[in-house]
């Protein structure tokens, strides 16, 4: 059951068309025992106008349920967010902490589904040298950035894997970097020893490019996220080069064409500018489909990033 601020909200807007783009996605391409997974920086909440938060939460609750999300990675989330989101959700609850001192601040909160999964085990880490001090950080970084894991069992299925959710540093590229090295140690690497299954979705403020001139880069990708690629797409000096030599990018090994623009962020703009939000998977699970969520219900944005949605079936 809705609650009374969206159901308020949307009744304003009854008869008119809730979504713009992306109508097409293929729900038919999923099996009994996949699910929906996804990756989804909802902003913080100091926006005004029409972004202000408040007035965003619908739009948001729209685009989790009208995709079937089951369990999804947020970003930006400080804990009033999470509050009014997780209440406007029906049968879901999440995990995580916020990244700075006192574990409050933004957090990467997992959602998940109480009636497909049970969360077995969960945890914060910090992406710095000192990972289990609160607050710490990389010395460069714009501010402390964490990775928030869950173990999950699928009550469907019984198969059990683990999922992190990041947001590496829109400052320095030698911190998000830093940063993507420190989650596959502390988290990664020794889920992937243990042959467990994992994902790992996050804004990863990085983008592989081929555009080779340095000017063109930054144009597209703007002067702090073009750092880092401009050097190269190596995985010892790009961080999603590094999570591409150790997991599977859903978006390239989707069984179905990817829908949606393939840049995920736009910032408020008509037009998406670059590809920095990413859903990973371990090898072998199956990615049945893709896509990136370009709804703007009634002509508004749910947040200035763009979902990124993929329908997995764990072997």
């Amino acid at each position: 059951m809705k609650k009374l601020l969206l159901g308020l909200i949307l009744a304003a807007f009854a008869g008119c068309s809730s979504f713009e783009y992306a109508k097409n996605f293929e729900y038919a391409k999923k099996s009994d025992d996949s699910f929906v997974i996804a990756s989804y920086n909802i902003r913080c909440p100091y926006d005004k106008g029409d972004n202000n938060w408040q007035l965003r939460i619908p739009r948001l609750v729209e685009v989790i349920e009208k995709y079937e999300m089951d369990i999804f990675g947020v970003q930006e989330a400080v804990k009033y967010m999470a509050d009014t989101l997780q209440a406007e959700l029906d049968g879901f609850r999440r995990i995580g902490c916020g990244r700075e001192l006192a574990t409050d601040g933004e957090s990467n909160f997992i959602f998940y589904n109480e009636k497909r999964f049970e969360c077995l085990d969960y945890g914060t880490f910090w992406l710095s040298n000192t990972p289990l001090v609160s607050g710490s950080r990389y010395k460069g970084a714009g501010c402390p950035r964490t990775c928030t894991w869950g173990r999950f069992k699928d009550l469907k299925t019984g198969k059990v894997f683990t999922y992190y959710n990041t947001h590496l540093d829109h400052i320095s590229s030698k911190a998000r970097l830093d940063g993507a090295k420190v989650l596959f140690d502390n988290g990664l690497k020794e889920s992937l020893a243990r042959g467990e299954t994992v994902f790992l979705t996050g804004d990863m403020n990085e983008t592989l490019s081929k555009v080779a001139d340095a000017k063109s880069l930054t144009k597209i990708n703007g002067p702090r996220l073009a750092d880092a690629s401009k050097k190269g797409n190596t995985p010892d000096v790009n961080p999603i080069a590094f999570f591409e030599s150790i997991l599977k990018d859903s978006y390239a090994t989707s069984e179905t064409a990817h829908e949606g623009t393939s840049e995920t962020f736009h910032g408020y703009k008509p037009v998406n500018k670059c590809r920095i939000d990413y859903v990973y998977t371990s090898k072998g699970v199956r990615v049945l489909s893709h896509l990136t969520a370009n709804d703007r219900p009634r002509g508004k944005y749910p947040s200035d990033h763009d979902a990124v949605i993929a329908v997995v079936e764990i072997p």
